[in-house]
């Protein structure tokens, strides 16, 4: 079965979200805070592009959602993480002391 629009354009927007996701995401926070707002941020993009595509409907929407949530990860894994990127983010843009500073020695 073929991707429609609004599916298509959800997978063309998660590819590149992980870098703006890595603006907000911080060196400190758990992988769990860190996966429950790329979720949040995937429902976001599924929500949003089948609302401008006109297909605000139940499986239009289900299906942008979850194309997102695997086009994030995917890219992330495989093209973002490996080459620093989102990491380099992440630690640019911490608030906070960064994970591998070390502790100061008296």
């Amino acid at each position: 079965m073929p991707l429609s629009n609004p599916e298509l354009w959800a997978a063309a927007l998660a590819v590149v979200l992980p870098p703006i996701i890595a603006i907000v995401n911080q060196p400190r926070w758990s992988g769990a805070v860190k996966g429950l707002f790329m979720l949040l941020v995937a429902a976001a993009d599924g929500l949003g592009t089948a609302y401008f595509n006109d297909s605000f409907h139940g499986r239009t929407i289900v299906s942008c959602i979850l194309l997102a949530v695997i086009v994030i990860g995917a890219t992330y894994h495989t093209l973002w993480r490996p080459s620093g990127i989102a990491p380099g983010i992440e630690q640019a843009t911490s608030t906070g002391v960064p994970r591998h500073a070390a502790s100061p020695e008296a």
